[in-house]
Formats: structure tokens, sequence, C-alpha cells
């Protein structure tokens, strides 16, 4: 069993482990329980901050149990994390555990200090928490007499995140941003229980044999995604010039050796970028999944009139259409889509996209989370944001 941190907008994190898991637990906002026969890799998780497997499961009082484990540490210092979660968290009941632990143990203890309940995803990183047998963080979940503690396994990357985002040689915030996190998620949406996101180990065949359309490929984003999980790629723009980016930063990527694990081997040929129009063109087959960030409109930095905001809406909806309708009659049954559409909030109302009620009149089966609620990525202050459809192309 496995607890997952999960990232700032959980509902979404928490869709992502459905589909690659199957049935997972939420036990908190921010927190879930998955089973797993393999360990997870964090690193194909852009839902998932932290990764902890579950060492105790039991009433409140764990203190025989983490004594006899902290005792048969190999010998040598001990650098260890407390994060506290649930109703009772908060940085005094952290650093109390840590000095209880410390008195508890008769050899060299460092405990790190919180400044929060949890102990920050940089510090994590920085001090190497749950690298090695002595560098320890315990990851304590509070629901009433229930204890859940967790041993830190991994923690998101946040340099490479970085790297991904803000080091690639060509970007353009006109045409939007998609951050990394999302297209891994937006990956694993699609792809479901057969996304080498899930663990170590793929679990279909050599995953380069299967690849990943991105009609509105603006800089890239997902195809550099897509090629770091391990799929073959194939990108398409009516914009010539994002065309040329999504390749400027795909030969970029060739050459971030410290982004290229050494069980992945990344070829030209494992892609395919083109100019071409979403709404008419005809793609190559074979299309084994799609993944995009379509036509988000007109960006805003201040609320809209309706009648403008209303124009750019329908603007939006007629591409969006009229690509469902193109791309619809180029799938097999069953083929999985993941699509990010602009969805506006103005006037403390939320406008979603119209098309969206005639997907099943387009071909297209819309999958709900299990609480049937509408997966909106933004920030509180965005006025478009992305909402996250979860498609499947339905029988001829």
């Amino acid at each position: 069993m496995y607890l997952f941190v999960l990232g700032r907008q959980p509902e979404i994190g928490l869709a992502e482990l459905n589909a690659v898991f199957g049935n997972t637990g939420s036990i908190l906002p921010h927190t879930a329980l998955v089973k797993s026969d393999e360990t997870p890799n964090i690193n194909r998780l852009g839902g998932t901050r932290k990764i902890g497997r579950v060492i105790y499961d039991n009433d409140g009082k764990p203190g025989d149990f983490l004594n006899d484990k902290l005792s048969k540490l190999p010998a040598g210092k001990i650098t260890l994390g407390i994060s506290h979660y649930g109703k009772s968290a908060s940085a005094t009941n952290a650093r109390k555990t840590g000095v209880i632990l410390k008195k508890r143990l008769n050899r060299s203890v460092r405990v790190l200090p919180n400044s929060a309940s949890e102990i920050s995803d940089a510090a994590s990183l920085g001090n190497k928490l749950g690298t090695t047998p002595n560098k320890i963080e315990l990851m304590m979940v509070y629901i009433g007499h229930r204890l859940i503690i967790a041993e830190l396994i991994g923690v998101q990357d946040l340099n490479s995140y970085t790297l991904r985002d803000r080091g690639r040689p060509r970007r353009d915030a006109r045409v939007g941003m998609l951050p990394p996190k999302l297209a891994q998620i937006m990956i694993n949406l699609a792809i479901g229980a057969n996304a080498t996101g899930a663990t170590n180990h793929p679990t279909i065949q050599p995953s380069n044999q299967l690849t990943i359309l991105d009609p509105f490929c603006g800089t890239g984003v997902v195809l550099q995604e897509a090629i770091l999980m391990g799929y073959s790629v194939y990108g398409t723009d009516i914009d010539s010039r994002m065309v040329a980016y999504s390749k400027a930063n795909l030969e970029w990527l060739l050459r971030q050796k410290n982004l290229v694990t050494n069980h992945l081997t990344i070829k030209p040929s494992n892609y395919i970028t083109a100019v071409a129009d979403a709404t008419a063109h005809k793609w190559t087959s074979p299309i084994d999944c799609v993944v995009s960030e379509t036509y988000l409109g007109q960006p805003y930095s201040a609320e809209p009139p309706i009648d403008k905001l209303r124009e750019n809406m329908n603007t939006c909806n007629l591409i969006i259409e009229k690509f469902l309708s193109n791309i619809a009659t180029q799938l097999k049954t069953g083929t999985p889509l993941c699509l990010a559409v602009p969805v506006w909030f103005v006037a403390n109302k939320t406008y979603h996209l119209p098309v969206i009620k005639k997907l099943n009149e387009l071909g297209f089966d819309l999958k709900l989370t299990p609480s049937n609620s509408r997966l909106v990525y933004r920030r509180d202050d965005q006025i478009v944001g992305r909402e996250l459809l979860v498609l499947k192309r339905k029988t001829f």
C-alpha cells in the first residue's frame, strides 16, 4: 500500500491516480491510498507531490513500532523529517514527534526543523530524504483514532519540471504555456492503466510502438512529456511558427542527458511534426491516443464584457467542434482522448463550451470522475481555465 500526497488541485491528482491504478481512496483532501504490486514512479505522475510506502496502519500509539524500526537502521547519522497530515496536523505537533523520537534513540539524529506541519518538497529533495535507509521522512496521517505512517520513497523533482518548462529554447506566452505536470496528467488520464507512468515497468508492449497525437501541438509540451514517458509522438499545428518551435524544443530535449533516463533512448524517428489545420487534416495512421490542449481563445487579464466573451466562446466552440467532427472519422473504436478545452470564469459565473453537450452526437463517450465532477485546472485569479475532457471514440 502507498500513500500519495496530491498537488495544488487534489481532485485532478486523484482522477489521475484512478485512471492509472483503478479505484483509489481519498482519505483526506490532499492524500490518497493506492494498492499497487509495483513501486509507483513519481516522475511519471504530474498530480502527485510525494509518495510513501505505508509501514503502519493502526491506532494512534505507534511508539514501540517506531522504536523498533529506527533502532534497526544501519550505523551512522540519521536525518529525520516528520510530516503530519490531518485535522490535528501542525508544525508544533510535528516538531514534538521529532523530539520524542530523537530522545528514544541512543545515537546521532538530526531532526529537520518544521516551519509547517509538512516538510516542504524542496527540503525533502535538498536533504535527499527517502534515498538511503538513514535519510528518512515519516509521513503521518491522522484520521480520528486511526494513524497511517508511510516512509517517503519519492518527491516530485522540482528542478526537472522547471527545466522542462522554462529551460526550453522556444516559449510563447501568447498562445498559452501548458505546464509539464498537466501534460503528464492528461497523458495518464487518456491512457489509464496502460500508462508507463504507473510504475517503473511498462505495462504495455514497448511503448514507442504506441503513438500519441497532439493536433494543436503549440510549443510541444505534450510531445515532450509523452516522449519522456517512452511514447512515439505526432504533433501538428496550423501555425508554422509553432511547428518550428516544437521541433526546436524536441531537438533540445534530445540533448538533455539529465532528463533522458538510462532505459529510454529518444531518436528523431520517435516524433513527427507538421503544419496542419486540425479541423480538416487527414493524419497518418495509426493514431493510438490523442492528447492536446485545444484552442483556448483570447486571453484575458480583466473580465471582458459578456458580449465579447460570448463572441470568443463561439469562435472556440466552432473550431473545437469542427476538429472533433474531423478526427472522429479517423479514429478506431475505443481510441482514448484527453483534451484541455477553455472554460471561463466571469462575473461569478462559469461558462463551459456548448460542444460538450454534443460529444455523444459527435461520436465520443465522456468519461466522468467517480464523483461526476468536472476537472478544471486553473488558478483562483484566472479568467480562462482549462477543462479536461477524457473521451473515447464510440462504436461506429
